[in-house]
Order: C-alpha cells, then structure tokens, then sequence
C-alpha cells in the first residue's frame, strides 16, 4: 500500500486504549504513516513515538467550539481522518474538508450512540447524536465493534458507503505462552470467578456480587479494572463486606496482560446489562479475550453475546438481573469446564486481531486506490 497519510482522532489520552493502539499499528505495519491524536494530560508527553505509529496529546483550549481538535487535525493535511467515536466525528470532518482536496473520512463507532444510556450522552453530546446521520452520510466508510451496530446505523441512517464490522478482538496466544497461567489455575487453591473491565452502571459487577450467596464458599470472585465512579465503587464495596475475603479488587492492569489474566480463573464473566440498546446489541472484548484465554465464559442473554457464545460453545448465558441465575451458570461452567475450554480455543482460532485486521486492512485499501 502506497504512504498515504492517516490522521486518527481518540477522545481519550491513548493510554489504555488497545482497539484504536491495534487499529493503528495495522495500518502502520501495512504500509500507511499513520498519527493518532489524543487528550492531552500533564503527566503524559505531548509527542509520543509508539513502535511504528506517533501520538500526538493536544489541549482543548480554543474558545471557538473544535477548533482546538480541528486546527492540529487541519494541519496534518491526511488523505484519510480516521475519527474513533461520535466526538470526534465533526472534527475529522472539518479538517477533511478545509484540508487535502480528496480527504476522505472513516466513522469508526465504538458504540451504538443513537441507543445508549442516557447517563453515556450529555448535553454536546447529545447534539452529535442529533445529527449523527447527516455527518455519517458525508463519510467515505463505516466501521464498528458490533454486527448489530453495523446493522442498526446502515438501516437507521440509509448509508450507502461500505459499511463493517470490525470486533475487539485480542491478538492471538499459542498454548505455550498460556501453560503458565493455566499452571497457575489449576494450582489455585480456591474457584477463581474473574470479571475483567471498566465497572460502573450497567457492568454488572453488584449482581455478580450477590451470585456468591448461591455458590460454595470455595468460589470467590476477583475484579480486574478501574472502578470510575465512587458512588457506584462504594455499592460495590458494601456488598462485598458481606462476603469477607470472597471478593477482591485488583485494579487496572496494562492491556496486554488481561488474557493470561484471565488464563489464571476458572470462570470468566461478561455481564452486560440490558439498560440500552447500545448495551443490549454489544459485542464486548471481554467475550473474545475470554475464548482466548481458555477460559468458561457465563455472559448475559443478550441478542449479540448469546450469539456468539452459543454459536461457539464457549460458556453459557445467563439472566444478568438474577444473582441466583449467575450462579447457576457459574456452576454449569465448572462442571463442564473441559468442553467450555476446547470450544473456546477453537474459537480463539477465528476470533483474534491476526485474523481480524485483514477487514479493516482491506477497507483502507480500497479507500486509497
């Protein structure tokens, strides 16, 4: 693929981020120069040279609405503005159109935002979505993290241009580099249950939390992740003192070290709750990071997660609003946690960023012949 230059724009300081990091590195490792543009944090480098892709952190300080976004954007002169999320949609625009004569746009959409929570969409944000349609129309590509979504926003908005999927997946682990962590599993003294994420409203986190009264005492349960909004950390705090030494809290830890992280547990959990239709349609990492590790899957029976769960074979479904339920599940994935671990390999060996990144590899090129 020729040097075309691609400008992405993430609503976030590029830290943790490790779909828009894999998105980037592919497009890097096929040829493209490839700048990503993040939020700026004091304790974080203004200009950051990861492997072969750059960072650039910026500021928001321009009285005029964007410009601050779209000046440094502009400024790049892309043939292709790559914008990750709603916010960044109008901005990649702009910088398109006052830009490189030809500049095109891809809408990568993390999230299904014409359907989400209302506590997910404040007042700026809420205007976006208002004209996500007309701003999706002017783009040259549509890429999200769901089949649903893709589905959802091709029809809601009547887009013509290509249109795909492209599903956070993680890169792929052989069987060596996992036997430590499965090692360390089955020299685990207790029935480890691990839920691996970002928990907040919706997560699932206090009705996982309530399932330990229907389980055996050998079983706990270990969150791995930030925890962002007190009042709903001090929820889950109090309804883990119910259950002593049970619940762990373990924190964040770095990206590349959530699959054999989830290599070490028994069970592994994705409980989404159904509170939107961006929730209810989501096709979340931790489903595939859980195939990857090897690891029995109990996840919400929700349209997208039980497709893929059921279709794979690789955990079981539950009812996210029971604890009683969650339990069961837990139980089912123990007793049958051979199958489960086969079934998730084997699915492991479809559902990996090696595997996956040919899609969106195969957009940018053709987007730039």
């Amino acid at each position: 693929m020729a040097r075309h230059r691609v400008c992405m724009r993430v609503g976030n300081s590029f830290t943790h981020d490790a779909r828009v990091r894999r998105e980037a590195e592919a497009l890097a490792d096929a040829g493209l120069d490839v700048t990503v543009y993040a939020d700026a944090r004091p304790e974080l480098p203004d200009v950051e040279h990861l492997g072969s892709i750059t960072v650039r952190r910026i500021g928001k300080a321009s009285r005029v609405p964007y410009w601050s976004i779209v000046k440094p954007l502009l400024a790049e002169r892309a043939d292709i503005y790559h914008a990750h999320d709603i916010d960044s949609l109008f901005p990649c625009l702009t910088a398109a159109r006052l830009g490189r004569r030809g500049a095109k746009v891809v809408y990568d959409s993390h999230e299904l935002w014409s359907g989400h929570a209302a506590d997910k969409v404040h007042a700026k944000r809420r205007m976006l979505v208002r004209f996500e349609g007309p701003l999706l129309r002017a783009t040259d590509a549509l890429i999200t993290a769901s089949p649903a979504y893709t589905q959802v926003m091709a029809a809601r908005y009547k887009y013509p241009g290509p249109a795909i999927t492209v599903l956070n997946v993680p890169h792929f682990f052989t069987d060596k580099e996992l036997r430590p962590a499965w090692a360390a599993r089955e020299a685990d003294d207790r029935i480890r249950v691990t839920a691996v994420g970002v928990f907040q409203k919706g997560r699932g986190a206090i009705p996982l939390i309530r399932s330990l009264a229907h389980l055996p005492e050998v079983i706990i349960i270990e969150f791995v992740g930030a925890i962002p909004q007190p009042d709903y950390e001090a929820a889950m705090r109090e309804e883990a003192a119910r259950f002593g030494d049970r619940v762990e809290f373990v924190g964040q830890i770095a990206s590349e070290d959530v699959v054999p992280r989830m290599a070490r547990a028994r069970v592994s959990t994705a409980l989404i709750e159904p509170l939107s239709e961006s929730y209810r349609l989501t096709a979340p990492n931790k489903v595939f990071e859980s195939m990857m590790a090897g690891t029995p899957l109990v996840a919400s029976d929700m349209p997208t997660i039980a497709e893929f769960v059921r279709g794979t074979g690789c955990g079981i479904v539950c009812d996210v609003t029971d604890p009683a339920s969650i339990a069961r599940a837990i139980m089912t994935a123990i007793d049958g946690e051979s199958s489960f671990r086969r079934r998730a390999r084997e699915a492991a060996c479809t559902y990996n960023w090696d595997a996956m990144k040919h899609e969106l590899v195969d957009l940018y090129t053709e987007l730039v012949s």
